[in-house]
């Protein structure tokens, strides 16, 4: 029989060898730490639960078996994840979801549509009509997902024609041979992250083409050398922190039995405006 640990909780993640990731799991493990909480670790192998070595269920299961009294979940967002992970725990323990929305869970929800129609907005403000959204190969379901609905709307309520140029490949290597294939089509770019924010701006500067002179480029994540490139890249910075903060703060609501229902805080990246969209602090339209 397993015994409870009062005072562990579980946290289930992937990736942590991206800083993005890695970030993130350092600021549940910190907030948990001033709430005098200790964490066992489950990684999965891969963000996306396609990949044949991932088993959602056999990780919350390791993670209950080892007596943990809450259980923290990065979610990916995956059209099932909610369904198997309430199967999978039955209650056993509280549960706290962050970044992605689940249903019959608490969570602390990231509203990538509204960042992104905020990033959008801001490039058109600055006059940018063909405005592209960078990404990776969905399959053709880019309009689907949250950022990309996010820039969508924006273009919508400017009636401007949305553009997604065809994924070359993923993160930087993937932003590289896009920036060297756009040539002018575009004169603004909004891209899924950082990472590939750095590679088109790598890939643009080598077909001749200047940022922000030329193009105007934003990304999503602000990891630590978005400030330092030149130039320094405009992104969405993710609240690493507050979404921590937030999630040990529902846990303890259900610790404490001070929640009845489920409950979700919805945080936003907000826009760091710097050089790479052609724009200052200073001069920020608003």
């Amino acid at each position: 029989m397993t015994t409870q640990l009062t005072d562990t909780l579980g946290l289930l993640t992937y990736q942590i060898s991206r800083e993005t990731f890695g970030r993130q799991t350092d600021q549940i493990l910190r907030a948990a730490y001033k709430q005098k909480y200790q964490l066992v670790i489950s990684m999965a192998p891969s963000r996306t639960s396609r990949d044949p070595l991932d088993d959602q269920t056999r990780q919350i299961k390791q993670l209950l078996s080892q007596g943990i009294g809450g259980l923290l979940i990065h979610t990916r967002g995956d059209s099932k994840e909610s369904e198997c992970i309430v199967n999978t725990v039955q209650g056993r323990v509280p549960v706290v979801t962050f970044h992605r929305p689940t249903a019959n869970l608490s969570g602390v929800v990231l509203d990538d549509a509204a960042s992104y129609y905020e990033a959008t907005n801001h490039l058109i403000r600055l006059g940018h009509e063909r405005i592209g959204f960078v990404d990776r190969d969905w399959n053709g379901a880019i309009p689907a997902l949250a950022k990309a609905k996010g820039y969508s709307l924006a273009m919508q309520r400017h009636d401007l024609v949305r553009e997604f140029p065809p994924a070359l490949g993923i993160y930087a290597k993937g932003g590289y041979l896009q920036g060297k294939t756009l040539g002018d089509r575009f004169t603004a770019l909004v891209c899924r992250d950082d990472y590939t924010a750095i590679g088109v701006c790598r890939g643009l500067r080598e077909a001749g083409i200047r940022v922000p002179e030329d193009v105007a480029v934003v990304g999503n994540g602000d990891i630590g050398v978005a400030a330092r490139m030149t130039p320094a890249l405009t992104t969405l910075a993710t609240p690493y922190e507050a979404i921590a903060q937030a999630a040990l703060e529902l846990m303890l609501e259900q610790l404490g039995g001070r929640q009845d229902e489920p409950r979700q805080i919805t945080l936003r990246s907000p826009l760091i405006v710097r050089e790479s969209c052609g724009a200052t602090n200073a001069h920020c339209p608003k």
